[in-house]
C-alpha cells in the first residue's frame, strides 16, 4: 500500500504546489475574487522564486554544507566491524547498454564513491534499497550487480526490502547486529545527508557521514541568478523533498 506522503508529497514541492495554489485560485474567483487573486498571485511568486538559483541553491547549501566531506585520516582506527552503506538513488533503463533495467546516474555516483572508499580503507560495502513501485529489480540486486561488473568488489551483505530511507535504517539495524558490524559509513548525496542520518539514529551502530554529489555553483551572484531555470527548480525541488522528509519523520516519531 501506498504510504500517504508520497500521494501528498506531490502537492508539497514544487511544482505541485504552485499548481495547486492555481486551482484554488481559479475555483474561488468565481466566488471571492479578492481571495483568488492571493492564492493566484502567491502560485506565480513562489513559482518564481523557486524557479531562480538564487533561491535554489540557498536551500541546497542548508542541506548539503552540514555535514564535511569525510576525511580518510580520521577514519576509526578499529576496522574489523565497520563497512561502507550505500543508499539507494533510484533505477533507471539504460538505453545504450541495451536497455538494461539498472541503476540511475545519482545511484552509479555514489557507488562510485563507495568503490573509492573501499580502495583507500579496505572496508567491505554493504548495499540498500528494495523494489519501489513499477520496478523490475530490487535497487540492491541492481547495486550489487554493478559493483561486481564496474568495478570488481564484492559487497559484504544487501538490504533489498526497504521503500524509503526510514525503512533503510529500519531494515539495516538487524542486520548490522547479525554481521557485528557496529560502525557504518553512509554513502549518499550531500543534500540527502541530514535525513539520512536522522533516519539512522539509534540503529545501535555508530554512524558517520560520507557526504557526496554535491551542487558546486558560482556564488557570485549576478542578473541572472534570479531568473528562473529548470536546473534551479530541479534543485528547489530536492531540497524541499528533503526537508519536508525531515518534517515528516520528526512527525511519526512523536
Amino acid at each position: 500500500m501506498i504510504s500517504p506522503y508520497y500521494l501528498l508529497q506531490p502537492w508539497l514541492l514544487p511544482p505541485g504546489c504552485n499548481i495547486l495554489l492555481a486551482i484554488i485560485g481559479l475555483i474561488l474567483y468565481f466566488y471571492k475574487r479578492p481571495q483568488a487573486k492571493i492564492f493566484l498571485y502567491a502560485s506565480l511568486l513562489t513559482l518564481w522564486l523557486a524557479s531562480t538559483p538564487f533561491v535554489a541553491y540557498h536551500l541546497i547549501e542548508g542541506l548539503q554544507n552540514v555535514y564535511p566531506v569525510l576525511a580518510l585520516d580520521k577514519i576509526y582506527p578499529d576496522t574489523s566491524r565497520a563497512a561502507i552503506v550505500v543508499l539507494g538513488g533510484g533505477s533507471d533503463i539504460n538505453i545504450e547498454r541495451g536497455n538494461i533495467y539498472t541503476v540511475s546516474d545519482a545511484t552509479f555516483n555514489r557507488l562510485g564513491y563507495a568503490a573509492y572508499l573501499h580502495k583507500k580503507t579496505g572496508l567491505p560495502i554493504i548495499v540498500s534499497g528494495g523494489k519501489t513501485h513499477g520496478a523490475q529489480s530490487a535497487e540492491a540486486d541492481l547495486m550489487q550487480t554493478v559493483l561486481q561488473h564496474d568495478f570488481n568488489i564484492t559487497t559484504l551483505f544487501k538490504e533489498d526490502q526497504s521503500f524509503n530511507t526510514a525503512d533503510e535504517a529500519k531494515f539495516l539495524a538487524p542486520m548490522l547486529k547479525e554481521h557485528q558490524i557496529d560502525t557504518i559509513y553512509i554513502v549518499t548525496n550531500a543534500w540527502h545527508m541530514p535525513r539520512s542520518l536522522y533516519a539512522f539514529r539509534g540503529i545501535g551502530a555508530r554512524v558517520v557521514p560520507a557526504p557526496m554529489g554535491y551542487n558546486v555553483y558560482d556564488h557570485h551572484y549576478t542578473i541572472l541568478s534570479f531568473l528562473p531555470n529548470t536546473n534551479a527548480l530541479s534543485a528547489t525541488s530536492i531540497a524541499m523533498h528533503e526537508y519536508v522528509g525531515m518534517i515528516w519523520y520528526r512527525f511519526k516519531r512523536v
